[in-house]
């Protein structure tokens, strides 16, 4: 993202390396910019045919987020969870609704969950926080995240759940700043809290 190709190729080459995909059936992410730069952007690293490494493929086919996987692989479903019966708004992560394509499983898990999903206007819309988008223009995150508080809180969720860790900072803060009462968590977290028997697989 900040043009060093060489050292994301580095890098790039340390991770197939190291994560052997013939030894796992998938490569689970909890970050929708993980999941996305590793399926999608290493094969583009590598567009030369002749520097591919041979396990590119391999490695990209597996990699899944973590919405997908609970709910497309581990076929989780309302009996492994409490029925919490709080509100969640969502918001989707650009890299995951665009860059992956997900946008039914994160809202499917949280109703499974036993939570009470919450639609809010423009959950799809960018929080502001974009890696180093809200550092180089702060004024304008500022304003893109005041947007989308504004909205989550026209819902009167309780809680905020997203998929990304970077939109958890962005969100979270934005929400502690402005005094607000909703609690900002990671999808995963709501998961944790309100399980109540292991899932399967």
């Amino acid at each position: 993202m900040a043009a060093e190709e060489e050292t994301a190729k580095e890098v790039a080459l340390q991770n197939l390396k190291a994560v052997m995909s013939e030894e796992y059936d998938y490569i689970l992410t909890l970050c929708a910019s993980c999941s996305s730069h590793l399926k999608h952007n290493y094969p583009k690293i590598f567009k030369d045919a002749s520097l591919r490494p041979e396990n590119l493929k391999a490695f990209t086919d597996k990699i899944i987020d973590v919405s997908s996987f609970v709910v497309n692989v581990l076929k989780a479903s309302s009996e492994d969870f409490n029925v919490a019966g709080e509100k969640v708004a969502y918001h989707s992560p650009c890299h995951l609704c665009r860059g992956m394509q997900v946008t039914i499983e994160p809202r499917k898990l949280i109703e499974l969950a036993g939570y009470d999903y919450v639609k809010s206007k423009d959950e799809d819309v960018c929080c502001g926080f974009g890696g180093s988008y809200s550092v180089d223009f702060p004024e304008i995150s500022a304003e893109i995240l005041k947007k989308k508080l504004d909205n989550v809180e026209a819902t009167d969720a309780e809680i905020l759940v997203t998929d990304c860790p970077g939109c958890v900072l962005q969100l979270r803060g934005g929400m502690d700043k402005r005094g607000g009462k909703i609690q900002v968590k990671h999808i995963v977290e709501i998961l944790a809290e309100n399980k109540i028997r292991k899932i399967p697989g």
